[in-house]
C-alpha cells in the first residue's frame, strides 16, 4: 500500500492527518526536505499561491516520486481547473468556497471517469505506471472548503449527495469570519460555533474534517474541538519562522 492509498484509508477512520501548503516558493527542492512519515500530505495552493498549470508539474512530480500525496487547491470549482491538476499528477484536490451540490457535481464531473464522472481521458501524469483504470476511479481525493453560512446550511445535503466522492471538510477559517461578519478574527464566539457545527455534521456523515492551522497551538485548539485533518503553516510561514527565530538567537549573542 503506497502513502497515497494509506492517506484514504486514515480518512476513512478519522485518523489525525497531518498536511501542509506550498504557497509562494515553487521549488521542488523543498518537498524532498518534507520527507517525514510524519506528514500525509503537501498541497500546492493555485487559488492564493503562485501556482499555475506550469510551475505546478515538477512539484507534483517529485511528490509522486517520494512517495508524498500531492494536492492542489484549485482556484473554483470549474471543470478545467480541477481534471486539469489532476492531469498534471495531483493526488487531490482542494475546492474552495463550496456551497451548493451542484459545486460537487462538476468537482465529480472533473475527477472521474464516465460513467460516473465526464472527465477526458488524457493528460502528461493522470495515471501512475501501470495504474489501472478502476484503480484511478476510487483514489484520486477531493477536500471540499466550506468557508460561509450558505455552505454549512447546505453541507449535509452535500454529503448526502456526494458524500462517498468527499474525502475531506475542510474549513478556511479566514474567508469564513469574513462572510461570518468578523473579519479575520477566526477565534471570535461566532467563529467557534460555526466551525463545532462543521465538525459536528461532518462527525454524523463519518467525515473526516479539518482546518487550516497557523501553528501547533491551533492544530491542538481545533484538534480538541473535533478535527482530524491537521492542514498546518505554509512554506513562507516556516521559513519567517525560522528567520525571526535565529534572528532573535543572534541579537541575544
Amino acid at each position: 500500500m503506497n502513502k497515497s492509498e494509506m492517506l484514504i484509508e486514515k480518512l476513512r477512520r478519522r485518523e489525525k492527518v497531518i498536511g501542509t501548503t506550498m504557497i509562494m516558493l515553487p521549488d521542488p527542492i523543498l518537498v524532498e526536505k518534507m520527507l517525514d512519515p510524519r506528514l500525509d500530505f503537501v498541497l500546492m495552493d493555485a487559488e492564493h499561491g503562485r501556482f499555475d498549470t506550469q510551475n505546478v508539474i515538477p512539484m507534483l512530480h517529485t511528490c509522486r516520486m517520494l512517495g508524498i500525496p500531492g494536492f492542489v487547491r484549485v482556484q473554483d470549482s470549474q471543470y478545467h481547473l480541477i481534471a486539469k491538476a489532476i492531469d498534471m499528477g495531483a493526488d487531490g484536490v482542494m475546492i474552495p468556497r463550496v456551497e451548493t451540490p451542484e459545486q460537487l457535481r462538476v468537482v465529480v464531473d472533473a475527477v472521474r471517469f464516465g460513467p460516473v464522472g465526464r472527465k477526458g481521458a488524457g493528460g502528461y501524469a493522470q495515471f501512475y505506471p501501470g495504474e489501472s483504470f478502476e484503480h484511478f476511479q476510487c483514489s484520486r481525493m477531493v477536500f471540499i472548503q466550506i468557508e460561509s453560512r450558505k455552505g454549512i446550511d447546505h453541507l449535509p445535503e452535500i454529503l448526502e449527495g456526494y458524500g462517498e466522492h468527499i474525502d475531506g471538510v475542510i474549513i478556511g477559517p479566514n474567508d469564513m469570519s469574513v462572510m461570518l461578519g468578523t473579519p479575520f478574527d477566526c477565534k471570535s464566539a461566532v467563529m467557534e460555533a460555526a466551525v463545532k457545527e462543521v465538525f459536528d455534521i461532518s462527525a454524523r456523515w463519518g467525515k473526516s474534517c479539518g482546518i487550516f492551522c497557523n501553528d501547533a497551538a491551533d492544530a491542538a485548539h481545533y484538534r480538541a474541538m473535533g478535527a482530524n485533518v491537521l492542514w498546518t503553516a505554509s512554506d513562507m510561514q516556516f521559513y519567517c519562522r525560522g528567520f525571526g527565530e535565529t534572528m532573535s538567537e543572534l541579537e541575544n549573542l
